[in-house]
């Protein structure tokens, strides 16, 4: 049962990397499928060694894939601007985030990834792909907030 999230894990990354190359609403879909079930699976039993960072890393390939999927898809470029912009806030942040934080990132988290979707699905629906600029822009908000954050902390 312990390992099995980390196969679920593994299935988000994979679909992370198939996505560039064969953009799919389909695809996209079975990887946030198992973005919902492998947390609650993991927690029933206690974390494997690389458990926590794999799926954090997953959620992240995930991210990039859907956003280049998306760009190819007609959806406007700076799309591309949040995934990457998170790993530079991840060397940045040196602790965890406090609640609001968190709230925050997974609020605009969700927005990005649904406005994504919105641009690899049919016709009428790809016509919230309009979407996808305000999505991204609130989270490259959220991550310049979170990469603030420190230095302030560091400062009291």
């Amino acid at each position: 049962m312990r390992h099995a999230a980390d196969g679920l894990t593994a299935l988000r990354a994979i679909c992370g990397l198939v996505l560039p190359f064969q953009p799919s609403l389909a695809v996209l879909l079975v990887a946030v499928v198992t973005d919902w079930v492998d947390g609650p699976l993991a927690r029933r039993q206690p974390p494997t060694a690389h458990g926590p960072r794999f799926d954090l890393e997953a959620d992240s390939l995930l991210t990039v894939g859907a956003s280049i999927a998306a760009a190819r898809a007609g959806a406007p470029r700076v799309v591309l601007l949040a995934p990457l912009a998170r790993y530079a806030v991840a060397t940045l942040r040196r602790g965890p985030l406090d609640r609001d934080g968190v709230r925050w990132d997974r609020v605009t988290g969700v927005a990005q990834m649904a406005s994504l979707a919105a641009a690899l699905a049919p016709l009428p629906f790809r016509a919230l792909r309009i979407l996808t600029l305000p999505a991204s822009a609130a989270r490259c908000a959220a991550l310049l907030v979170q990469a603030e954050r420190p230095r302030q902390n560091d400062r009291n």
